[in-house]
């Protein structure tokens, strides 16, 4: 699938979602993503839902590269400019595990205040944490 992205910073990546993802689309979209993130090097990186629809196929794949992105020490947070879109977010529960606002300036600053692990700290380092 196609995602445009542009970076906001160094270390930031804003990603925009303009299609429905379905669940015939998932697992390409989970992939596409997931490769797009991790190629970027970005520690932060915004979701940007520009569509109208948020269905269960794309709340199952942000939350999927959600944990995919943890495992990276790369932090998520979404984007739902629409006040329906935000409130599939809040029904599902899924504000709950994603950081969910209504603009990107309040994405940016959710992701300036999200707390990093020093060096060598990561989920993956082996190291009891």
């Amino acid at each position: 699938m196609l995602f445009p992205c542009h970076r906001t910073s160094a270390d930031q990546l804003v990603v925009e979602i303009h299609d429905v993802i379905d669940c015939y689309d998932e697992e390409r979209a989970r992939r596409d993503l997931c490769v797009l993130i991790a190629r970027s090097g970005a520690r932060t990186v915004i979701i940007d839902v520009r569509t109208p629809l948020v269905t269960a196929g794309m709340v199952r794949v942000l939350l999927r590269v959600r944990q995919e992105a943890l495992g990276r020490d790369t932090a998520i947070s979404v984007v739902a400019r629409r006040p329906l879109a935000r409130k599939v977010f809040r029904v599902c529960g899924v504000d709950r595990h994603l950081r969910v606002t209504a603009t990107l300036s309040g994405a940016r600053a959710l992701t300036r205040r999200c707390p990093r692990r020093p060096a060598g700290q990561g989920r993956n380092s082996g190291k009891p944490g």
